[in-house]
Parts: structure tokens; sequence; C-alpha cells
């Protein structure tokens, strides 16, 4: 069996099992699904949890900013609190936003090296 075989049975196998998780019209919600499904799957988990961790401080530090503390040095410190708990946040988000994006691009290369693939064998 010569390598071009082997190379076009290896990316119809692949093909066939992207065909299979992919749907052409994958929604946001499939998509981030399928993060948690791949390859740092376990990450982003652990980024769920420490996201969800963060919007209760967020809420914390906020109700303590706006309503409760009435010192300068504690409205100092719950607001440093609440910026740095929700910059955080915003950097979770993008990194998982990125994480979808990574595999959506990793699916499309994998069509395209099918696709030219099968036109290079006709």
């Amino acid at each position: 069996m010569d390598i071009d075989k082997k190379i076009r049975e290896e990316l119809a196998r692949e093909q066939k099992e992207l065909s299979q998780t992919q749907r052409p019209d994958a929604s946001l919600f499939s998509m981030l699904g399928d993060a948690y499904k791949g390859r740092l799957g376990g990450w982003m988990v652990l980024m769920s949890i420490i996201a969800v961790l963060l919007s209760g401080l967020m809420l914390w530090s906020g109700y303590q900013f706006f309503f409760v503390v009435e010192s300068v040095q504690e409205l100092i410190r719950w607001g440093v609190t609440l910026l740095l708990s929700s910059m955080m946040q915003i950097a979770i988000k993008m990194w998982t936003f990125n994480e979808v994006n990574r595999n959506a691009l990793q699916r499309e290369i994998k069509r395209l090296e099918l696709a030219i693939t099968i036109q290079g064998s006709q």
C-alpha cells in the first residue's frame, strides 16, 4: 500500500469523524459544547468553575462597595476587588471563546486538507 493511499484513507476517516460531531449549522452553544469535549476539555471545566466563583466575588464586592461600606479605605478595597474580579472574568471569557474559535478553525483546516487531497487524486 503506497503512502498516498494511506493518507487518503486517514483523511477520509477523520472527515467521517468530523461529520458525525459537527453539524453544518452549528450554533454557539453546540460549538461551546464541542470545546468541552475537545483536547482542553478539562481546562474548560476548570475555567468555568473559576468564572462562576469570580461572578460570586463580583456580586459580593459590588454589593459591599455600593451598599454597605462607608469608610474610604474599605471602599477602595472593595472597588479594587470588583475591578480585578471583573477583569479576570473578561480574561476567562476571552480564553473560552478563543478555544471555541481554535476548534472551529482546526475543523475547517481538516476539511480543506481532505478537499485538497481528493482534488489532487482526480
